[in-house]
Parts: C-alpha cells; sequence; structure tokens
C-alpha cells in the first residue's frame, strides 16, 4: 500500500514523497517525489492526491531518477545474464552516458538532449559506429526501465544517431598471416599455433583458447569446436562459457595443418616432460602450463599477435584473421552455407552482410563466365 511524506524544504515550499512497492532491480523502496507551494493544509491535501495517484500508477516510477543512478540498477539488472565481455562494452558506453547526462532525471530527458549529446561525440571525434552502439544500448536500458514502470516512454525512438557507415574489413594477404606465424614461432609458439589455428577455421579467439587435444579427430580430418575461453568481469579469472551461438561445431582440416598440429603436439610433450608431468586427457590445446590444464588466455593471444603483427609491419588486429578466412574460402568458392558452418554463424545471412564484398567479387567472375559464351 502506498504511503507518503512531506517536507518543508524552505517556507511556503514542500517535498512530497510516494513510496510505492521495492524496485525490482535494487530491491530498495521505490519512491517519487514532487515540489509544491502553499501552506501545510495544502501540502497534506496535495499529498493524499499524490499518493492515490502513484498507487494507481499514474505516476511515472522514475520521474525523480536520475540516469546515472537508472544505469547502475540497470547493469545490476541485466549483468547474470550477459557475459563479462559484454557487460565490460555497456560499462564503457554508460560511463560516456554518465558524463553526459547522468545527472539529468531519467524523465525529463529529451530527443533533443540525445541528439545535441550524439553531435558532440562526433565532434570530439566519436566514431558513428560507437555513437550508434551508445544509442542501443540506452534504448535497450530505457525499455527496460518502461517494463519496469519507470517511464511511460522511451525517449530514444524519437532520436536520430548518426547512420551507420558500412567498412570493409582488410583484405590480409596470406603472405603477411604466414610472415606472422613464423615470427611468432621462436618467440611464443603456442599464440603462433593460435594465429595458424585463426586463420585455417576462422574460429573466434575466445574459441580458439577453449580448444582441447580431445577436441581433435585426426582420423576423420575434424576439429570440434565447442566451448569459449573468457575473461571475467574483472579480468581477475577465466570462464569456461559455450560458443557465441551455444552449439558445438566441426570443421574439416586438411593433411598439412593436421600434421602441424601432431609436431605442436610432440612439442608439448617435450615441455610437459621437461616439468616432468604429463599432458591431461583433458588438456587444453593451448596452454602455458605444461599439464594443458589452464587454458592460453585470449589477451595473451590478442597481445602476441599485436606484437608481431608490427614486426612484420602490419597493422592488423586478430578479429581480421577470422575475415581473411572467410573472404579466401568465398573467393575460392565456397557456397555460404559452408562458410557460414565453419564461422559458427547461426545464421546464413549474417555471413552474406559481413562478406557482401566478397561475393561481389565472385559475381564479377560469374559475369566473365557467361560473358565468355557469348556468339563472336
Amino acid at each position: 500500500m502506498a504511503r507518503g511524506t512531506k517536507t518543508e524544504i524552505r517556507p511556503g515550499v514542500w517535498r512530497l514523497r510516494a513510496f510505492v512497492g521495492t524496485d525490482p532491480a535494487t530491491g530498495n523502496p521505490r519512491q517519487v517525489s514532487r515540489t509544491v507551494r502553499g501552506g501545510a493544509r495544502l501540502a497534506d491535501a496535495e499529498l493524499a492526491r499524490f499518493v492515490t495517484e502513484a498507487a494507481a500508477g499514474d505516476v511515472p516510477m522514475g520521474a525523480d531518477q536520475t540516469l546515472s543512478d537508472f544505469f547502475d540498477a540497470w547493469l545490476e539488472f541485466v549483468s547474470p545474464h550477459r557475459s563479462p565481455t559484454t557487460v565490460r562494452g555497456y560499462r564503457d558506453k554508460v560511463r560516456r552516458w554518465k558524463e553526459a547526462l547522468g545527472r539529468k532525471k531519467v524523465s525529463k530527458i529529451t530527443a533533443q538532449d540525445l541528439d545535441r549529446t550524439y553531435a558532440r561525440w562526433l565532434e570530439d571525434g566519436a566514431a558513428p559506429a560507437t555513437v550508434r552502439h551508445c544509442h542501443r544500448i540506452l534504448a535497450t536500458a530505457l525499455r527496460q526501465a518502461q517494463r519496469w514502470g519507470l517511464i511511460t516512454r522511451c525517449v530514444t525512438d524519437m532520436a536520430r544517431p548518426p547512420a551507420s557507415v558500412h567498412r570493409e574489413s582488410p583484405e590480409i594477404d596470406p603472405d603477411v598471416w604466414q610472415a606472422v606465424v613464423l615470427d611468432l614461432r621462436a618467440r611464443e609458439p603456442v599464440t603462433a599455433m593460435a594465429v595458424l589455428m585463426a586463420g585455417v577455421t576462422g574460429a573466434r579467439r575466445g574459441e580458439l583458447c577453449g580448444l582441447r587435444w580431445s577436441d581433435i579427430d585426426p582420423a576423420r580430418g575434424q576439429l570440434t569446436i565447442a566451448r569459449s575461453i573468457r575473461h571475467a568481469l574483472d579480468k581477475t579469472e577465466l570462464i569456461v562459457a559455450t560458443t557465441k551461438t551455444g552449439r558445438a561445431r566441426r570443421v574439416s582440416l586438411d593433411a598439412r595443418t593436421l600434421e602441424l598440429l601432431a609436431d605442436y603436439r610432440r612439442q608439448a610433450e617435450r615441455w610437459a616432460s621437461a616439468a616432468s608431468v604429463s599432458i591431461a586427457s583433458a588438456g587444453y590445446m593451448l596452454s602455458l602450463d605444461p599439464t594443458g590444464l589452464t587454458p592460453l588466455k585470449p589477451d595473451t593471444v590478442t597481445a602476441g599477435f599485436g606484437r608481431a603483427a608490427r614486426r612484420v609491419g602490419a597493422h592488423l588486429r586478430f578479429h581480421d584473421l577470422r575475415h581473411m578466412s572467410a573472404s579466401l574460402l568465398i573467393g575460392a568458392g565456397t557456397d555460404v552455407l559452408t562458410v557460414a558452418s565453419r564461422l559458427g554463424h547461426a545464421d546464413p545471412s549474417t555471413t552474406l552482410r559481413i562478406y557482401a564484398h566478397a561475393f561481389e567479387a565472385r559475381d564479377r567472375q560469374a559475369a566473365e563466365v557467361m560473358g565468355a559464351l557469348l556468339p563472336g
């Protein structure tokens, strides 16, 4: 049942508070406030009316909550249901919103506030994709606020974030990929294998770190990608999770890759022997631990790749190897379903969208084939 209080904050000016239920995000009492002017008797009458309106749901429950406070509650609510990597991304974008509009009441934010913020971020050098990401996170959070009854409308529906600009992934010369692998072999052999397998399979960084020796089937020439290694939210520990789609997939391997994996296994056995241990039956393929019980950290892969790429004069991201693998397969005539399966895309339309440029090159080849059939 709703209840309320009144406080005279200065002569003739009263702050009314109505308490209605509990905040589902934090477990704290929910309250709204309103300021009125007049004597004590009028304040009592207004408080009674205010409490009745709040109990009936006629007062947005977030009317007195700042965007900063709301985001804290929202992050607490969604964090258990998102991966640590996703939550870290949320926190970075939430930080931007807190700096821009954190003190403003959620119910008072307008589409103009958002459009001005977007313009300022762009002027300060933020990429349009970053601004759109901030917009999407705010929209997601405010839709939850609507479901909680904190606000009556989602102001992001009326704002105009910058249009997305499609940027094609850089084309990587396979010779550069090979140069990075060769550079790493003498310095960081485990990372070298991660880079090699990234190009061969197109697997994601965390999926590569999650590979176990038992995932390799030399007889069938297949690799099972069944899990992903992620950094915990504070990056103090590693989490074994499912793949991005939540499903395992099998990727075929060629004879040369199987040969290199066999060589790498023998090297791993030598490392284990030197440490007077054995490789565990459930050992990870990419591991600095001689037993293989501790997987290689995803950030270690990224850092090692970055150092090697700079040494060979390349400006690349580790994720670009995934794009290289897909583009080479498409260019060689591999159908979209096979490419999507190897990459672990739940929907082949994702492959078509991301690698449209590679399929356009195939279309030009198709035109040449048909043109060659034309009569002289």
